[in-house]
């Protein structure tokens, strides 16, 4: 989903891929249209995406060896794209919706693996180890414990604030961001507290009526009380 920790994953993904398999290069390429998977490269590759076609999706399901997905209270999902992305709220709405549909979508396929924000999954080593554990292999715990030291927000912040000094970075002309296309870390990923909630004291009644109205069958199956 939209402002669930999907960058976050992404990234412990591809370090936990490369300390399993440090022989076998993993890429790792952000994907959402055709002309992006006429770009995979060749070999075992990390892909993230909020949402894809019917097509693409079903291109990649049918290559794809493991399935990642973050989800978020769709309420703070909106609000966190109000607040940090600048997005109106019909805009936020309809993309934290189509993200939480298609990811809702894979959270029964066999071998997926689950990653609530609520559950504070950023925060925990032991997400080092379910990676590991969806990839087939067993993290040593002085790896576990680097790994996750190199993914608190103050070094990612760190990691952020020299993005204009990346050789991989661009500026999207249409938000004025920073984007790393390596990492997918963008310029509006600073700044933020991760705090749970926060749509209680930000969003107005109409506002929440309307998420909890058209996301009402996904916050009943994953447990977002209303």
């Amino acid at each position: 989903m939209y402002a669930s920790g999907s960058t976050w994953l992404f990234n412990a993904a591809r370090e936990v891929a490369a300390e399993l398999h440090p022989s076998t290069p993993h890429r790792a390429v952000y994907l959402e249209t055709l002309p992006h998977l006429a770009r995979l490269p060749p070999g075992p590759v990390i892909v993230k995406s909020h949402h894809l076609t019917v097509r693409l999706a079903r291109f990649m399901e049918a290559r794809s060896r493991h399935i990642l997905l973050s989800l978020r209270d769709p309420r703070d999902a909106v609000t966190s794209m109000m607040q940090h992305m600048g997005q109106s709220f019909p805009l936020a709405l309809h993309r934290v919706e189509r993200s939480a549909l298609f990811c809702a979508h894979y959270a029964n396929k066999e071998g997926a693996a689950l990653f609530m924000y609520e559950r504070e999954f950023t925060e925990r080593p032991e997400t080092f180890d379910r990676l590991a554990h969806s990839f087939g292999g067993i993290l040593p715990p002085p790896a576990r414990e680097r790994l996750f030291a190199g993914t608190r927000r103050h070094i990612i912040e760190g990691r952020i604030a020299k993005l204009e000094d990346s050789p991989t970075t661009w500026r999207n002309p249409t938000t004025g961001d920073l984007v790393d296309t390596d990492t997918q870390w963008h310029t509006h990923h600073a700044g933020r507290t991760g705090e749970i909630g926060r749509w209680q004291n930000f969003l107005p009644g109409d506002n929440i009526r309307q998420i909890e109205g058209r996301l009402a069958t996904f916050m009943k199956d994953f447990g977002y009380p209303t």
